[in-house]
């Protein structure tokens, strides 16, 4: 029986212990990729209910797109495209993939609002946003962000593990 229970908690720690080393070694990994002067690119992924796609589609149009044109308007967000999945598959598991692309950090210049001051200016009816935005959460089964780093294929060492150093001048 002792062994049965040493087994089990071996195994059990691996389980606990594999996503945590790979998040880490991925990190590890990408250390140094990313550099002021270079765009940053952002991915979004939402998963909602079989047949409600529409619904979650105009509520998102009405209740976060004009945040995003505000991005835009305003120079932090470059482009913020919306795709969706045109296939039937197990995998990917998203019905929606937002694209947003942003300027170089070094580029942008601060909002002078915060988002609460957006969002207030966008939606005086603060509830009606605030029941909008509950909605579409509600059809919203998962949802996950990356941000994504362009591999320079033309640098000296291409890859992941070797940090973009800014060229020399």
């Amino acid at each position: 029986m002792k062994k049965s229970v040493r087994l089990t908690a071996a195994l059990l720690m691996g389980a606990f212990l594999t996503p945590i080393a790979a998040t880490s070694a991925s990190a590890q990994a990408l250390s140094g990729r990313s550099l002021p002067d270079r765009p940053r690119l952002g991915v979004s992924y939402y998963k909602t209910p079989p047949g409600k796609q529409d619904e979650w589609l105009a509520l998102y149009l009405k209740w976060h797109r004009p945040i995003m044109e505000y991005q835009i308007k305003q120079g932090v967000t470059t482009s913020s495209t919306v795709y969706a999945n045109s296939g039937h598959s197990i995998e990917p598991s998203w019905d929606f993939m937002i694209v947003s692309v942003s300027p170089p950090p070094s580029t942008v210049k601060p909002l002078t609002k915060t988002r609460g001051e957006i969002i207030q200016e966008l939606y005086p009816d603060i509830d009606a946003y605030v029941a909008g935005e509950k909605k579409r959460w509600e059809f919203t089964i998962s949802h996950w962000d990356l941000d994504v780093t362009e591999v320079d294929l033309t640098a000296e060492h291409p890859g992941v593990y070797y940090p973009i150093l800014p060229k020399k001048k």
